[in-house]
């Protein structure tokens, strides 16, 4: 085991550390005076964060990625469950109630997607048919069903990042990009539908569309973005000065420490904190790629490959929102902004990452 550790990805290992200690120095900034508990609950979940990777890291991918059906299986109860029992917050019914803790079932099935992904299309390369059309048509049944439960919830965001997943993972396993456009078309085709239905929402209407023209209601639909585009404008080039932000200290962006904690870093850092933070989410992505690249088993290539596509998702979807390049979403900036059940499993991602760079050769005693 110890010559094992000597392989870890040390490098990856100060990313994620780094970029955990720059949310916890944030979310301490905008939350400080109306909920100072937030920052201690975000320690307690990197702390438990932390274990989870540990634990990742001495346990063989391989033999992790055998449960995977099961895992995928228990995320599923999970997900259905989550329909009937689930805390609603905002109009959303996410969370699973346990104490004082709140599980979010669609984080951890994100995970579970990944390995069983991986697991089907290694057994389906082993068969030689990778690259047919029926193996990309059965892979979408994994991702279906949990995207469906996901959206009835409702959310919109996670359904999408689980899409972009499989086309990612799809890809790096050899299926042929004329197949995988056909499936791209089909959903693009299938989302005008439910638009043209009434099955998309008029508040998720209203955020798919607001960022074109936040000006229209500025009080409404608009305010989100028009506040975070002031507090981003107003940090210059270094910054206002920790906990000296006025939208951040202002409670002027509801839920900032969640969603929109790129708002805060760019207001109290200004221009230069916000690319060192930039920076340390690149770096992420590059170490999530080499090791893609590195591993020798296909399985650990295609995990490895599903990781760096949830990671990528969630950055451009976090950043692009904050700046008005994309819709308003709820999608949380890895290891920075706050939130347990994403933290977790974002540590537990890294842990994977870890396990697979570990054992990308073999090792002769």
């Amino acid at each position: 085991m110890k010559r094992l550790l000597a392989r870890a990805d040390f490098i990856l290992l100060a990313i994620v550390i780094a970029l955990a200690i720059c949310g916890v120095v944030t979310i301490y900034s905008c939350t400080h005076q109306q909920s100072p508990h937030t920052v201690t609950l975000q320690v307690i979940w990197i702390g438990l964060g932390l274990a989870v990777m540990g634990v990742m890291m001495a346990a063989d991918y391989a033999k992790v990625a055998t449960f995977s059906l099961v895992i995928y299986g228990a995320c599923l109860a999970l997900l259905m469950v989550v329909l009937i029992v689930s805390r609603t917050i905002l109009g959303a019914s996410r969370w699973i109630p346990l104490g004082p803790l709140h599980i979010q079932p669609a984080e951890l099935t994100k995970l579970a997607i990944i390995l069983m992904l991986g697991s089907y299309l290694t057994a389906r390369r082993e068969q030689g048919n990778q690259d047919t059309f029926a193996v990309v048509a059965s892979s979408l049944g994994y991702v279906a069903l949990p995207a469906l439960l996901i959206f009835l919830q409702p959310d919109l965001g996670t359904p999408i990042v689980i899409i972009f997943i499989w086309l990612v993972m799809l890809y790096i396993g050899g299926a042929r990009l004329s197949h995988l456009g056909a499936f791209v078309f089909a959903f693009l085709m299938l989302f005008t539908v439910a638009w043209s239905l009434g099955v998309i929402r008029p508040h998720q209407k209203e955020r798919l569309t607001t960022f074109l023209h936040p000006e229209d209601d500025p009080r409404g639909s608009g305010y989100h973005l028009k506040q975070s585009l002031i507090a981003i404008g107003s940090g210059h080039l270094f910054g206002q000065g920790f906990k000296h932000g006025t939208q951040t200290q202002g409670d002027f962006i509801p839920y900032q420490q969640q969603d929109f904690v790129f708002t805060a870093v760019a207001e109290e850092w200004g221009f230069v904190g916000a690319l060192v933070l930039l920076g340390l989410l690149a770096a992420l992505l590059v170490r999530a790629l080499l090791i893609c690249m590195l591993v020798e088993d296909l399985n650990g290539r295609l995990i490895a490959a599903g990781i760096a596509a949830m990671f990528l998702i969630h950055i451009v979807a976090s950043v692009g929102m904050t700046m008005g390049l994309l819709p308003v979403k709820g999608m949380t900036l890895p290891f920075v902004s706050y939130g347990g059940s994403s933290m977790v499993v974002n540590f537990a991602a890294v842990g994977l990452l870890q396990s697979i760079y570990m054992r990308r050769q073999k090792i002769t005693f």
